[in-house]
């Protein structure tokens, strides 16, 4: 049972296309109702006119010894000996070969592909389970039952049993196929059905949850008694009965199969949710699926209109774009558009200053070196580092004397409200100073950073929006925020001494030397 399977030796054989043509030939052949064919037969079907007979002879032999073929004698009339003598063995495909190419042709999903129950099939096996107990019932007041009733009750056993295995594996495969489907890219279809698709899974799940729990209330009503009695019916009718390898069926074999199929069916139907795949299992799952799919087709239209609005913007912009002759104006004007290398909080002129000068300003050249016998790779610019021009100089000092100049004059808002800052409404004259107040926010979300000239300062955002204001710029912030200077102890319990302004002078002095140093590593 757990070993090797030739049958499948075919599929990954060197001869793998020839012999998969050689199986289909007698599939379809075994659908068009014509089981057996000679060798001269399969080698004009397969149209290979260069191919010899002996080499067909050959694989036929060996689909034999897979067990995907078998041969039989042609048994009829010659007219002549030499007819007789020519005459060979007629092929045909075993029921394993056939089942296999059925595997192929239906595809690996065809099994949850399918949705095979109809309306009313719970409701169709409810009540064929009860005129199976009041058959049994009738069965079981006879010393010697009629062997009619034994196969009417056997009948009506199979056409149940063939309906729970249609419902257990539609349910257990319904739901996990519609999440596989919802996860494609090609979904007109199933927008055009999706309300086939949710009224099919509803329904099915209304008739599990009232039929279902009544057939589960009618299976746990059966007494020992019944149950032995019907297995011991079924496995009398079916034994002596042909298989389809030929052999006989025992009454042992047919009462172990008789019992495997009850225990099955009683089992699905009494299993808990926890346990999974059972009655109620299928209800929640199915409920699920429901929910799942309308929240997918709400999410698809929204996502579909969200994108014909991007594309429709994104058409005009490149009918725009194509008039435009100059490839510099339209690469800013695409900049612009899509807010390259610029401030997406931004409006106004400071946006669109930052967007031009980075398409106008050139690139640092930078030479590489790669890595060899062990030394290190160099980067640097071109030119060397400690050659800076008196103009770098003089344009380094100024930014860093902008930069404290910005810093006083924040310090000074901070204390002209009494260490109170609130940002909605601030007038800012000089644009940089935004950017020193955002990097001052983003440093507070902790709640305290380090503010202007080393002062501590809280910040403490607001529900309420805020409007900051500049010369031709404005920013709307989402969240508003108040900035507080935090005191520090010198400044909450000593006094100044007489010697006041000589600390001062010393201060400056201390100042400048940071500055110095400041621009001698900058530079």
């Amino acid at each position: 049972m757990l070993g090797a399977l030739s049958e499948f030796s075919y599929l990954t054989a060197q001869k793998a296309t020839l012999y998969r043509r050689i199986m289909r030939l007698f599939f379809e052949s075994h659908t068009m109702q014509r089981s057996s064919l000679p060798p001269e037969d399969v080698l004009s079907a397969l149209e290979l006119s260069d191919y010899p007979l002996e080499d067909i002879l050959r694989d036929l032999e060996s689909l034999c010894d897979w067990g995907n073929l078998s041969k039989r004698r042609d048994t009829r009339r010659a007219g002549s000996l030499a007819e007789y003598s020519r005459r060979r063995d007629l092929y045909y495909a075993t029921s394993r070969g056939l089942s296999i190419e059925e595997f192929l042709e239906n595809g690996l999903d065809s099994a949850d592909e399918n949705a095979a129950v109809g309306a009313g099939v719970v409701g169709a096996i409810e009540q064929r389970l009860e005129s199976l107990k009041a058959l049994l019932e009738n069965l079981l007041g006879f010393e010697t039952p009629q062997m009619e009733l034994l196969e009417t009750l056997e009948t009506l056993w199979r056409e149940l049993y063939q309906d729970f295995t249609l419902l257990s594996a539609d349910a257990r495969g319904l739901a996990a196929n519609l999440e596989r489907k919802l996860s494609l890219e090609a979904l007109e279809e199933f927008i055009e059905f999706k309300d086939a698709v949710r009224q099919y899974v509803e329904r099915l799940a209304r008739e599990l949850a009232g039929a279902g729990r009544r057939v589960r209330q009618k299976l746990s009503s059966f007494t020992p008694l019944q149950s032995e009695g019907l297995l011991h019916a079924l496995a009398t009718v079916r034994s002596g009965r042909l298989t389809t390898s030929a052999n006989l069926l025992d009454y042992g074999k047919a009462e172990r199969r008789a019992s495997s199929e009850w225990s099955a069916l009683s089992s699905w139907f009494s299993r808990p949710l926890c346990e999974g795949d059972g009655l109620e299992y299928a209800i929640d799952a199915l409920r699920g699926a429901v929910s799942r799919v309308l929240a997918f087709v709400d999410a698809l239209y929204r996502t579909r209109e969200l994108g014909l609005g991007r594309a429709g913007a994104l058409e005009t912009l490149a009918r725009e774009l194509l008039e435009i002759s100059d490839p510099l104006e339209a690469r800013q004007k695409l900049a612009t558009q899509l807010k390259l290398f610029g401030a997406l909080h931004l409006v106004g002129d400071v946006a669109e200053e930052s967007v031009i000068n980075a398409w106008k300003e050139p690139l640092e050249p930078i030479r590489l070196q790669a890595v060899s016998k062990g030394k290190r790779a160099e980067r640097a610019a071109i030119g060397a580092v400690g050659s800076t021009t008196p103009q770098a100089r003089a344009a380094a000092k100024a930014a860093l004397e902008a930069y404290r100049t910005r810093e006083r004059a924040l310090l000074g808002l901070l204390e002209s409200g009494g260490g109170v800052l609130n940002l909605d409404g601030l007038e800012l004259s000089d644009p940089q100073m935004l950017q020193d107040i955002l990097n001052l926010l983003e440093a507070g979300r902790e709640g305290r950073a380090a503010g202007p000239e080393g002062r501590l300062v809280e910040v403490e955002f607001l529900e309420q929006s805020a409007v900051l204001r500049g010369p031709d710029w404005s920013l709307l912030m989402e969240k508003g925020a108040i900035l507080r200077l935090v005191s520090s102890e010198n400044d909450e319990g000593d006094e100044p001494d007489g010697n006041e302004e000589d600390t001062e002078d010393e201060d400056d002095e201390v100042q400048e030397e940071q500055d110095e140093l400041q621009l001698e590593e900058a530079l």
